[in-house]
């Protein structure tokens, strides 16, 4: 089978649209980050080891958020819409002494996030100083930067769509993070509900890149974003993979299960798989594209920005995986990154294999294309390195990064 490629970019848009109307959410996922304090002075030294950890944030079907963490004493609880400092930009929504609470009455119509304070991280915060004037001692009380840790529920909550994420609070091997609000992956919005244009307005957008092809925003419509941001279309696909795309959605909608089975069927599906994105990232468009918007992460206002395909999983699935390891996130945990999907697709997923297997398609034929692998993703990263020799060298020969701009792109994106 020929040009195999990356249609497993694009042959997710054929299955997508199998499922559309069906109910989009999907279950949080933990999100730990430490964000470290940076100061001498001993107080500050103990807060930093005693910071919380293992920090989970879901938000339940009732619209309250259930917060756990692993640390003693009782910590404080700050919540914001703004991603940078809650303590400073929000309001405290809480303490617990038993390392779980349960926050209420937020607007649902807003993302947020949340700043745990240890008992040392508070001690820290409150700065005491005298000042003697007119012979007369006035002691002044001010409390400074809390530096808690911040976390947020990795999805976005939206209603239309359920591949939405935050790829804030990621580790990097060196202990930096990925700061929370500024990057965010997801699938195509194309019909947003009215909470859900609520909710993206509120993240400050400046920036959106579109990885699809023309003939998908045709069919599917154009994303529609609120406010003023800038809009980048990047095509990744090239013509022929694009009409090998078409062809593919065409089988699915026959109804027949040998045509499906003749075109994906005996191991051909798991090549696309496999392949598809050592094709894409290895192609001339695929590097420019990924190239393109990497550039725009290195403007003083290149973020927020949030990247799309049509799932949200293949194209943006690579992206994403670029982006972290570029920041200094293991190829690990890109991969339990990439695979991710899976959670939150699995409803979508279970929708399409239902409708198909009705008509007589076993779903362990589509299971390669809908559902994300990590050996797919290391396998990318495989061929990098046999292509150039490393991935740092890959980002300077592949995609044309200077150093300049690579780490102009871990300053604003890394805490």
């Amino acid at each position: 089978m020929k040009k195999l490629g990356v249609i497993v970019t694009s042959t997710v848009a054929a299955l997508s649209t199998l499922a559309v109307g069906l109910p989009a959410s999907a279950a949080a996922a933990p999100d730990p980050l430490t964000r470290q304090a940076v100061t001498s002075s001993a107080v500050a030294k103990a807060a930093q080891k005693a910071a919380p950890k293992e920090i989970e944030v879901v938000r339940t079907a009732s619209g309250s958020y259930a917060i756990t963490w692993d640390g003693a004493g009782r910590h404080r609880v700050y919540a914001s819409t703004k991603a940078r400092n809650p303590s400073r930009s929000g309001k405290l929504v809480g303490t617990s002494k038993w390392g779980s609470l349960s926050v209420k009455g937020l607007d649902d119509g807003a993302r947020w996030y949340f700043e745990i304070a240890s008992p040392e991280a508070a001690k820290a915060a409150r700065v005491t100083k005298r000042v003697r004037k007119n012979g007369k001692t006035k002691v002044i009380r001010r409390t400074k930067d809390v530096r808690g840790v911040i976390a947020a529920t990795r999805g976005l909550g939206l209603d239309s769509v359920s591949n939405a994420r935050d790829l804030g609070g990621l580790k990097t091997v060196d202990g930096r993070s990925i700061r929370w609000g500024l990057l965010f992956r997801s699938e195509a919005v194309t019909a947003p509900t009215v909470r859900d244009q609520a909710i993206l307005a509120k993240l400050g957008l400046q920036h959106s890149a579109d990885f699809r092809a023309e003939s998908e925003v045709a069919k599917n419509g154009a994303n529609r974003y609120p406010g003023s941001l800038t809009q980048h279309s990047v095509v990744l696909l090239d013509a022929a993979t694009d009409a090998l795309s078409i062809a593919i959605q065409g089988a699915l909608r026959s109804g027949d299960p040998q045509v499906v089975q003749d075109l994906l069927g005996d191991g051909k599906a798991e090549e696309i798989a496999r392949d598809g994105l050592v094709d894409l990232v290895l192609s001339q468009a695929g590097r420019d594209g990924f190239a393109q918007i990497l550039r725009v992460l290195a403007q003083d206002e290149g973020a927020p920005l949030i990247f799309n395909c049509t799932a949200g999983k293949d194209r943006t699935g690579a992206f994403a995986a670029i982006v972290q390891r570029l920041l200094g996130v293991s190829e690990r945990n890109a991969m339990a990154d990439y695979e991710l999907s899976n959670v939150y697709r699995r409803s979508s997923n279970e929708a399409t294999y239902t409708r198909l297997e009705g008509i007589g398609v076993d779903r362990r034929i589509l299971q390669p294309l809908l559902e994300q692998d990590g050996d797919n993703l290391a396998g990318m990263f495989r061929a990098i390195d046999e292509a150039y020799g490393s991935f740092d060298r890959f980002l300077v020969k592949g995609l044309g990064l200077d150093v300049k701009t690579i780490r102009k792109i871990q300053a604003n994106l890394l805490v």
